[in-house]
């Protein structure tokens, strides 16, 4: 738990370094991007260290692409 609530801090972290110069120079589809990938990367982290069990993305991969492996 304790990672994670460093975690956490380290994205705030980030996005109060970044994102105020993002603005200021009007860089929103970057900013759009960046905040995307934060997020994502700490969703992903939380859900590791939560222990949730996240699907196979292989598997998914196979349904859309309609792979027979």
């Amino acid at each position: 738990m304790p990672s994670l609530i460093a975690v956490l801090a380290f994205a705030a972290g980030a996005f109060w370094l970044e994102a105020p110069g993002l603005i200021r120079r009007k860089l929103t589809k970057e900013l759009v991007v960046f905040i995307l990938f934060l997020l994502a990367g700490t969703a992903f982290y939380a859900a590791l260290v939560l222990e949730v069990r996240l699907p196979n993305l292989f598997q998914i991969i196979k349904l859309v692409y309609r792979i027979d492996a």
